[in-house]
């Protein structure tokens, strides 16, 4: 016969789980995007973008691109102001491609960005998928098939967004409001 505590404890655990996502907004009091000493290499820096090897690599190349301010606080905080903010960035991503990897297919790479938190319905909110709050965007060249799949899923918006995607949203609000 099962022990009632041991459920009880699962229950816990479970619950646990679920209040930690981040169902309701969290700060993050310390960005290790804002200390050099966390990255893995600088592959490219202007006065404006930083881009770094990715420390827990995805990929046969894997980068993070990032304004060195904090911008905004993931995707889902963009508005039409970031368009040249994210032409910056794709352009730094060209530039890492082209450089580092010529006539790589364009199927070989996947870039994009995690979701952040927003509202599902009534001040109920997905759970933020990003674990760093700092707007940072994933070029990955060559993606470990699983990874690609769970980590970086394109089928699934709920928790990534093409980079393409992201870009086309922003520009529609840019459109707007001129």
């Amino acid at each position: 016969m099962p022990n009632p505590e041991n459920k009880m404890e699962r229950i816990k655990l479970i619950f646990r789980y679920l209040m930690n996502l981040e169902w309701t907004e969290k700060i993050q009091h310390y960005c290790i995007f804002c200390d050099r000493a966390n990255f893995g290499g600088i592959a490219y820096e202007d006065d404006d973008l930083i881009a770094i090897h990715n420390i827990r690599s995805a990929g046969q190349l894997h980068w993070l691109i990032m304004p060195k301010s904090h911008v905004a606080r993931d995707i889902e905080s963009l508005n039409g102001e970031h368009i040249a903010l994210l032409q910056a960035m794709d352009r730094v991503k060209q530039h890492l491609l082209a450089s580092h990897c010529p006539g790589v297919s364009p199927t070989d790479v996947h870039s994009g960005y995690h979701r952040g938190r927003r509202p599902l319905v009534a001040g109920i909110y997905y759970p933020d998928i990003v674990s760093i709050h700092h707007l940072h965007l994933h070029v990955i060249v060559k993606p470990r098939a699983w990874l690609r799949f769970f980590k970086y899923p394109g089928w699934l918006p709920l928790m990534w967004r093409s980079d393409v995607a992201v870009l086309r949203r922003v520009q529609r609000l840019a459109a707007k409001v001129t």
